[in-house]
């Protein structure tokens, strides 16, 4: 069956809204989590479970029916699948809902397409307890990153930062960069490298405007504060 025709379906309503509730959806293929997540709810007064869902399908026609106000989705609705990525992109394109992403394990990689598909937040299932507090920052439309998906992302935002510089550089600047960081001089690194002074002034202006630095000196530090010299080749040279 088509999902925009699954869309139009009825769906049953747990309970209608009140003033007092943020009404959640729950998506999860695995009923005992269902069950853990719906005692945890149990236990506040203002967040109401609505309804749960198990499939991709069922996840988009619940989200867009009823009057939801925060969405939880488990990545995986099948195993070693994305489908609960996919229903979240779905599920936004058509209504503004945030949406927080929940899985068994923080793996970095989920972390990072979760966020990049629009959710608001990821939780791990060995910190389900944080839930909580993140379907009423959701709920505000101020939610703030649980530790450690906010670590993921500082990590990626770092490794595609260190890739953007690096791959700024040619591999003759590269090798420059890595001598003067290893702190060759620049005459040393004429005799070693075969060129002319010319050459390597020209090599180093390009080093120093590539990563915005005034000197080769501080596009040195630089290289180095980005971990940069992990990349380097890690030849020999003869002082």
């Amino acid at each position: 069956m088509e999902l925009e025709a699954d869309i139009h379906q009825e769906l049953p309503i747990i309970s209608k809204k009140n003033n007092e509730n943020i009404n959640v959806v729950l998506v999860d293929r695995d009923p005992e989590w269902c069950c853990r997540f719906a005692d945890l709810f149990e236990t506040e007064t203002d967040i109401h479970l609505i309804n749960t869902s198990a499939t991709k399908e069922e996840a988009v026609r619940a989200s867009l029916q009823l009057d939801v106000d925060v969405v939880v989705m488990n990545a995986a609705l099948q195993p070693s699948g994305r489908d609960g990525l996919d229903a979240i992109k779905d599920i936004l394109a058509k209504k503004d809902v945030p949406v927080i992403t929940v899985a068994s394990s923080a793996d970095p990689e989920v972390i990072v397409e979760a966020i990049t598909v629009g959710a608001v937040n990821f939780i791990s299932y060995a910190d389900m307890g944080d839930i909580i507090l993140a379907i009423r920052e959701a709920h505000r439309h101020s939610p703030s990153l649980h530790p450690k998906a906010s670590k993921v992302l500082r990590d990626e935002l770092i490794r595609l930062k260190r890739q953007e510089f690096w791959c700024k550089l040619t591999t003759t600047e590269k090798e420059v960069l890595q001598l003067i960081a290893w702190g060759y001089s620049r005459t040393k690194l004429i005799q070693l490298m075969g060129i002319s002074p010319n050459t390597m002034k020209t090599h180093i202006r390009h080093i120093s405007r590539k990563l915005g630095t005034k000197s080769i000196k501080e596009a040195a530090i630089k290289a180095r504060q980005l971990g940069l010299e992990k990349h380097m080749d890690n030849k020999e040279y003869d002082v």
